[in-house]
């Protein structure tokens, strides 16, 4: 069997996963050194000529349209120059391209070759994972605080504004996950991007007076800070891609590596040729579409939807169907988006208002309907009856959530999430009992009870415990979530709701043990 589109017979020697220098077995030239962090001062222990040596490799595979092989060739050079923007820059531009070929995520050995328990293996990791899913803001923000974590303050200011578009283009953006991408852009010394961040959080959460505060020094902050930050490797420096935040936003949904316009234009004219010279060539019509969304014009988006539609219709190979529908279904989210910023503004508009809940339903449907569809075509992807569970918690569906999302937590790394998800389907049925059980089974797979994943975890579970404590006047029950909603708070009191809901839960449990003593 072919890997990363190389047969058996003729295959290179891939890079060694266990010589953290990176270098082929067969040319022995590992040395098992690791490559320091910026912060560490080590300088000895970089290689940037062994960098070198295979990110030239990379471009060459990059060239042979060999993207994930050439995609290890970078990650393999970063090993030994983590600092390089040059290497981050390749190793995207190959993701993105094989990406586009139609792969959801990189193959096992890929993952294998990341892997580890280092902290350059983490931030490799966290680096792979975001490259194949560049819309998810928790992967952006665990990419970059990984960077932050080696003192990789230029990568992590080349990320930061990537991880702040991503964090935007949201269309519930998480409060808890705007203020870890806070402070990770601050930890780098990207004091705009954390103020853009920690005003996200604000307007999840307007109620919060400290974070409000904090707002205003980072603004102020941000103010004197202009002009001393570090130049990123790309023209105009750090201070460009901060101003140009907005512009990325517009033209990108955090997955490319930014190009300049010239390149775009020169890009898509190619692949439109060979478009319009072989239509029916499939690498084609893919690489057509990709180069029109990342120009990015109405009519671009407008064109790629009748190519792929036509690519459908000719081959029925369902990757065009798919194709086609995510690109609807981004469309639609753009418009709510700019429907909810205009409800924003205008709160008095009863009539915008109501249109905003109409376009909230609409997607919603179409989502479903999109990953009903795909089900349909990929019945063993576990990821897709992830998606669709969460959707069905979303409309309501919950007995048709818990079958989708019983299955989804069959693959290791969709586990912790499914049953999150389980656990909501069940505790809004009223099966609490049902509900405590998958939220603790949760959280018997969480690492770190308190990062984002674990509060929500706990947050859920204390849910279902109130609710029990509530119905059944139960107290052991009252006194658990009482603990959980304190832990919480006094990890993190902005945490959604947890200020009111700790209150309540103090106020239910003194209600029962008084009931208890009159008793």
């Amino acid at each position: 069997m072919a890997i990363f589109g190389w047969s058996k017979s003729k295959q290179p020697t891939p890079p060694d996963p266990q010589h953290p220098g990176g270098a082929p077995k067969a040319e022995g030239a590992a040395t098992g050194e690791k490559a320091p962090t910026e912060a560490s001062g080590a300088s000895a222990a970089f290689s940037p000529e062994k960098a070198r040596s295979f990110f030239d490799r990379g471009r060459k595979l990059e060239e042979a349209g060999q993207y994930e092989y050439a995609m290890t060739m970078w990650l393999t050079g970063m090993r030994s120059d983590p600092g390089s923007i040059e290497g981050l820059e390749g190793f995207f531009r190959c993701a993105d391209r094989f990406r586009a070929g139609g792969d959801a995520k990189a193959s096992r050995e890929t993952e294998r070759l990341a892997g580890g328990s280092t902290p350059i293996d983490r931030f490799l990791t966290a680096v792979l994972s975001w490259s194949m899913n560049p819309k998810a803001p928790d992967l952006a923000v665990r990419a970059l605080v990984a960077a932050g974590d080696l003192g990789l303050s230029e990568v992590g200011r080349w990320i930061a504004p990537k991880a702040v578009v991503v964090l935007r283009n949201e269309d519930r953006p998480r409060k808890d996950m705007a203020l870890r991408l806070k402070e990770a852009c601050f930890k780098v010394g990207a004091v705009e991007l954390a103020l853009e961040a920690a005003t996200v959080a604000l307007r999840v959460d307007p109620t919060d007076n400290k974070l409000a505060a904090e707002v205003k020094n980072l603004s102020a902050e941000a103010t004197m800070s202009k002009g001393g930050y570090e130049q990123t490797g790309q023209s105009g420096g750090f201070r460009t891609n901060v101003r140009d935040i907005d512009k990325q936003r517009k033209l990108e949904e955090g997955e490319r590596v930014v190009k300049s316009a010239s390149v775009i234009e020169r890009v898509l004219a190619e692949a439109k040729a060979k478009y319009q010279a072989s239509p029916a060539d499939k690498p084609s019509v893919l690489a057509y579409v990709k180069a029109l969304a990342e120009r990015g014009r109405p009519e671009d988006e407008q064109a790629a939807l009748e190519v792929l539609d036509s690519a459908y219709q000719s081959t029925q190979e369902f990757r065009f169907r798919k194709a086609a529908g995510d690109l609807r279904i981004r469309r639609a989210r753009r418009e709510l988006r700019a429907l909810r910023e205009s409800a924003a503004a205008t709160p008095a508009d009863a009539g915008l208002a109501q249109r905003v809940r109409e376009a909230e339903a609409s997607v919603l449907r179409s989502e479903i309907g999109e990953l009903e569809a795909q089900i349909g075509a990929y019945p063993t992807d576990l990821s897709i009856r992830f998606e669709l569970g969460k959707r069905y918690v979303e409309a309501g569906a919950h007995e048709r959530a818990i079958e989708q999302l019983q299955l989804s937590k069959g693959d290791a790394r969709l586990k912790a999430q499914s049953l999150s998800m389980l656990g909501q389907a069940f505790a809004a049925m009223d099966w609490q009992d049902e509900a405590i059980d998958t939220f603790r089974q949760a959280l018997e797979g969480v690492t770190d009870p308190g990062d984002s994943a674990g509060l929500d975890l706990r947050y859920g579970l204390l849910g279902a415990l109130g609710r029990r404590a509530e119905t059944d006047r139960d107290l052991p029950s009252a006194e658990e979530a009482y603990k959980l909603a304190s832990a919480i708070a006094i990890q993190q009191i902005g945490y959604r709701d947890i200020r009111a809901r700790r209150d309540a839960l103090k106020a239910l449990l003194a209600s029962i043990r008084a009931g208890e003593a009159g008793a």
